[in-house]
């Protein structure tokens, strides 16, 4: 073998190289370093020390499970199910890949994700057979993103030169991103038996486009079950360095494959729920809860009358501060006739409140011509600076008022709650009116 095809993976590799290199170009042991570190994907000598040095540190032992689901159904015998497999990764998936990256990676085209920990494919597949191979496809990109760090990329390999002939037998080619470094990388994943014959031609191409590539031990992500080969592939002066690359996947557990993945069996009809979809329900349960704040109960009573029936405060509110709410809602009311917005919602609240005081008051302590005049029969003539915009700031005020003396006569509930949003919304709609 010629040092030429001669590609180190460690750093006594590299030294050996570098005596060769030495001998044979005549140069400095230093300069030597430098060659033998770029032939391993690196960039200098240093650059590979380091990075080697780095790979001889324990890796955290920590694993973080994700499940990929995809659901079957055969057309013509009507038979579905649902595949499921587990996948082992060093990285939350989250961290590996974000979800608007999804569409763009090898693999992964057909998922979406739909928890911390859970990725489901929405394509419609024929077979079990068939699920199983797509759910451990995806789970291999993820294992490659994971390990190198890498993202999915829709930019193309350019052509350099070469008069625009493409690397010899490339097949199942995807693109990737180093967000760190800025720089891109190029994945080729041929069938062996399509370029067993054509390396040469390869390393030639490469040489003249100055293109390094380079053949992980790690078997790759398109088809490894079924003879595919990864070729990582990257410019030798903008591209991503192969050398960490290589190390990375070196790394790494094998490939997940239909013979060797972790499936996950359930009984006939039952939901599979991730615990990371247990647990993000959690989370948006705890947050919705601490948004609404405390809720308090037994504060209610039902009630039914002859045009209306619900649920009001098991409290009353006092004849005098009826008088008050009323009189506000009525003067906003007269005012603002011509902006629905406001006076449709208004409307419900007093009507809801004209329903609370008869049942809050029998006749005797709430006599008809007090309580005619509660909630309606308001002013016919409005003073002109009162009139729709001209009286904003003040209907703003009265409504304001108006939500304070309710919210202060009741204890908080749904129905309380319920008026307060509709007086709400008028507010809004009377500060937003132009």
């Amino acid at each position: 073998m010629s040092i030429n095809d001669i590609r180190p993976t460690t750093i006594e590799g590299i030294k050996r190289l570098a005596k060769s290199i030495s001998k044979q170009d005549d140069v400095a042991h230093s300069v030597g370093l430098d060659r033998a570190s770029v032939r391993a994907g690196f960039s200098n000598y240093t650059n590979a020390l380091r990075a080697l040095k780095a790979s001889t540190i324990v890796p955290s032992s920590s694993i973080f499970s994700t499940f990929i689901s995809v659901h079957w159904r055969n057309s013509k015998t009507k038979a579905s199910g649902t595949e499921i497999i587990e996948v082992s990764l060093p990285k939350p998936l989250d961290e590996i890949i974000a979800a608007r990256q999804y569409k763009q990676a090898r693999g992964l085209g057909y998922f979406n994700r739909l928890a911390s920990d859970l990725i489901h494919c929405q394509r419609n597949i024929e077979s079990a057979d068939s699920a199983l191979t797509l759910a451990c496809k995806a789970a291999r990109t993820l294992q490659f993103m994971a390990s190198t760090g890498l993202r999915p990329s829709s930019k193309s390999m350019p052509i350099r030169g070469d008069f625009g002939r493409n690397l010899p037998g490339r097949d199942h080619g995807s693109s990737w991103y180093d967000p760190i470094e800025k720089r891109y990388l190029f994945v080729d994943e041929p069938y062996a038996a399509a370029v067993k014959d054509r390396q040469q031609e390869r390393s030639a191409w490469s040489l003249r486009n100055r293109w390094e590539i380079a053949k992980p031990l790690w078997a790759g992500m398109y088809y490894p079950e079924g003879g595919s080969e990864l070729y990582l592939i990257s410019d030798g002066q903008q591209g991503v360095p192969l050398g960490p690359v290589l190390l990375a996947l070196s790394r790494m557990p094998a490939p997940v494959v239909p013979e060797n993945c972790k499936r996950v069996t359930m009984t006939d009809g039952e939901l599979f729920r991730s615990p990371g979809e247990l647990r993000d329900a959690e989370e948006k349960a705890q947050k919705a809860k601490q948004k609404r704040g405390p809720r308090t109960t037994g504060n209610t009573v039902p009630y039914r009358m002859v045009m209306a029936s619900g649920r009001r405060p098991k409290a009353k509110m006092a004849i005098a501060t009826h008088q008050r709410v009323g009189q506000l809602l009525k003067d906003v009311i007269s005012a603002t006739r011509q902006r629905a917005g406001i006076v449709n919602r208004l409307a419900s609240v007093r009507s809801e409140l004209d329903d609370w005081v008869q049942l809050e008051y029998d006749g005797n302590a709430l006599p008809d011509d007090v309580f005619f005049e509660l909630y309606y029969h308001e002013r016919n003539i409005v003073p002109d600076d009162e009139d729709g915009i001209a009286g904003r700031s003040l209907h703003i005020e009265r409504l304001q008022e108006a939500m304070a003396l309710i919210a202060s006569s009741y204890p908080d509930c749904k129905p309380v709650r319920g008026l307060l949003r509709k007086l709400n919304l008028a507010l809004q709609s009377l500060t937003s009116w132009k």
